[in-house]
């Protein structure tokens, strides 16, 4: 097994590929990685990207994204990747380190085996106790300062995770929105619909 840093781009990214992005050193030693995958049924092209190719946590494809955190030296070991100081580690725009690594297809070694981790998305109506909590940065909205999207009148959580197995992902059907403008059209509407809201930082997944 072999993970090539920048061996990929997330605005290039394709339906069936994923992109480990990112390490981040977060708080108690430990360190989150980040994942990226472009899902089925993607609404490909999108407006958020258009409009924001400046900022990387963008992606043309409509990439989703997981995160999971975990001990330098058992992250290092599963990657094969260098997590020590002496990278180039820059600070981010939420004050956390971050090593930037970039690689397409990244394959995970356990046990003698080998693995590809993957984004599994799973939304509900059951919000776990810190979405209860930050209802406003949690819960499903049409883009960062637009309504809440509604599934039978409850709010929306989507739950991201990185799994080894294909993916057994979980959309929930959106309620129709009061106010909705008649005339804009359906591709437009599907495209404010569509977009989603990291569960822990409120930041915009397109």
């Amino acid at each position: 097994m072999e993970n090539n840093l920048n061996s990929g781009d997330l605005t290039k990214l394709q339906v069936g590929q994923t992109l480990l992005t990112n390490f981040r050193k977060i708080k108690g030693g430990k360190i989150s990685l980040e994942l990226a995958e472009v899902k089925e049924g993607s609404r490909g092209l999108s407006a958020a990207y258009v409009f924001n190719q400046s900022d990387n946590r963008f992606s043309m494809n409509s990439a989703r994204r997981a995160w999971q955190a975990g001990e330098k030296l058992d992250l290092e070991t599963a990657f094969g990747v260098n997590l020590g100081d002496d990278q180039n580690w820059t600070m981010d725009d939420r004050g956390f380190e971050m090593l930037a690594v970039n690689i397409l297809n990244p394959k995970v070694t356990f046990n003698g085996q080998e693995f590809k981790p993957r984004v599994q998305i799973v939304e509900t109506t059951s919000p776990d106790e810190y979405q209860a909590n930050n209802l406003e940065t949690t819960a499903k909205r049409a883009g960062r300062e637009g309504d809440y999207i509604l599934h039978k009148g409850s709010h929306v959580f989507s739950n991201a995770t990185v799994v080894f197995h294909e993916p057994a992902d979980v959309y929930l059907e959106s309620d129709p929105r009061v106010g909705e403008i008649e005339t804009q059209n359906k591709a437009e509407v599907a495209d404010i619909l569509n977009e989603k809201v990291d569960v822990n930082t409120g930041e915009i997944l397109t």
